[in-house]
Order: C-alpha cells, then sequence, then structure tokens
C-alpha cells in the first residue's frame, strides 16, 4: 500500500512540476515592455482576491484594460509575462 501511495504522489508531483513550467512567468524589468499575455494578482479589499491575465502591447496598456474592469475596491498588481 505504501508504495501505491508513494507511486501516486510521484505523478502527481511530476505533473505539477511540468504545469508549472508550462505556465513560467517571466518576471524581469524587460518582461514589462514586451507584447503577450501579462498575469496580473487582484487585491480586493472587502471582497475574494484572484488571478487574471490580460494580453496588450506592454505591461501598462494589459494593467489599465484589467483595471478597467475592475471595481473601486481593487487594485491589480503585476506578477509577469506568461511564456
Amino acid at each position: 500500500m505504501k508504495k501505491i501511495l508513494a507511486g501516486a504522489f510521484g505523478l502527481a508531483a511530476g505533473a505539477l512540476i511540468m504545469t508549472g513550467q508550462a505556465f513560467a512567468l517571466d518576471s524581469s524589468f524587460e518582461a514589462m515592455s514586451k507584447s503577450g499575455t501579462h498575469q496580473f494578482y487582484v487585491w480586493c479589499t472587502g471582497g475574494a482576491d484572484s488571478q487574471t491575465t490580460q494580453d496588450g502591447a506592454n505591461m501598462e496598456e494589459a494593467m489599465a484594460a484589467v483595471q478597467g474592469t475592475l471595481g473601486g475596491n481593487c487594485k491589480a498588481v503585476w506578477q509577469g509575462l506568461v511564456n
């Protein structure tokens, strides 16, 4: 039974590692000026926080688009460019 559980855990961990690599973020300073899909963490006062992505010519354009969809109690924080 222990071998089965260890094997299942190993497969699950491997899948998580592969998924993480497929959705890696480039959070370098240079990535802010690149075109593509940008990921943001959305902080909300008195509400649930979330994550979202937005395409844009650069981080500022993508953030403006995200911020335009949020209520007054939420603020988007750039996390990186999705690879």
